[in-house]
Formats: structure tokens, sequence, C-alpha cells
């Protein structure tokens, strides 16, 4: 079974936050205000006062955002489940740290079919290179793990999930989960 892509939904997005290197140093009291602020916009009997509303006041995030095409952000009508589920994952840290790393990976995969890929620090290693745990608790799968220089000690973390997506390549880009800095790792695929 293939663990769902969270590029359908995407968590900043729904709450108007935008995703940069420094979206992991938001504050809960700024993804508090962002999941209000979500729910009430998306909430079909306040969605009406709260567009009138939004055009007085803004939002730091919102003016921020104002640069991205907004006519597809305010199209698209979040249910209060994604905004719950937005806000509580981007409010746990480690859940945020994963979501991030999951995200960047899937926007990495984007920008490589459309050619626009640009890495910063990106250094090339071989698997053999990242430490290994032979069995992660939750999930009995190997996870490789490397520290970056930005001081998480596991910044840079391979599944073999993410190994057998990347398979046919022999190569596979993750971005740290506290940086911007990138990892391409090189493997290769032993048949059994």
């Amino acid at each position: 079974m293939t663990k769902p892509s969270h590029a359908a939904r995407d968590y900043y997005q729904i709450l108007n936050i935008p995703f940069t290197s420094s979206s992991a140093t938001l504050s809960k009291q700024q993804i508090k205000l962002a999941y209000h602020k979500a729910l009430l916009k998306h909430h079909p009997d306040k969605a009406a006062t709260v567009t009138q509303d939004s055009g007085i006041q803004g939002s730091t995030f919102a003016s921020s955002n104002a640069s991205s095409s907004t006519s597809n952000n305010d199209a698209r009508t979040y249910t209060i489940d994604e905004i719950t589920t937005a806000y509580k994952t981007l409010l746990d840290p480690q859940l945020r740290a994963e979501y991030d790393r999951t995200l960047r990976l899937d926007r990495q995969k984007a920008a490589e079919k459309t050619g626009d890929v640009f890495h910063t620090g990106l250094e090339i290693v071989d698997l053999e290179d990242l430490a290994c745990d032979e069995g992660d608790p939750t999930t009995d799968l190997a996870v490789w793990y490397r520290g970056c220089r930005c001081g998480d000690d596991r910044g840079f973390l391979v599944t073999e999930d993410d190994l057998e997506r990347e398979a046919e390549h022999g190569e596979i880009v993750i971005g740290c989960r506290g940086c911007s800095l990138w990892l391409k790792i090189l493997f290769a695929v032993e048949d059994a």
C-alpha cells in the first residue's frame, strides 16, 4: 500500500500561509490565527462577511501571499475537516517537519517534470554513506538518515518506500527537514 501524496492537499495553502524555508519557524500563535481565519473564510454562513472584512484589514499571510495567483486560492473552498487536519499537522513540530519534507519532495518531483530544478547546497553521496535503522518500529521498514549542518541529526531521511519509488532511476534527491540544503543519493537495486 502506498502512502498518499500531500500534493493534493497543501496545508499551507489551506491556512493561507506561504511555504518557505522559514516555515519551520512559524509560531503556534501564527498558525492558530491562520486556522481561525481559514475557518471563518470557508464557513458557509461566515464566508461573505470575512471576504468583505479581509479587504479592509488584510493579514500578514494574505499580503505576503498576494503575489501568487489569488484566483486559484480563493476559488477553492476547503472543508472544516481539511482545515482542522492542516492546523493539527502544522501545529505539531514533528508532524510539520515530516509534512514539509514530503511537500518539498512532491514539489521537487513536479519541478523535475517541468525542468525547473535548482537545489541549494546539493551534495551527491552513495546510500552506503548514510546511517541505517534496519526496522522503524512503526512501519517495520528500513530508514536511512544523515545529519545536516543545520544541526538536525536526521535532517536527510530516506525510507524504503522512497527508494522503491525511484528504483528505476537509481538516485533520489531529498531536502533537509530543517533547512534548504539538498542531498542526491545514488543507489543500486539488487534483484532478489
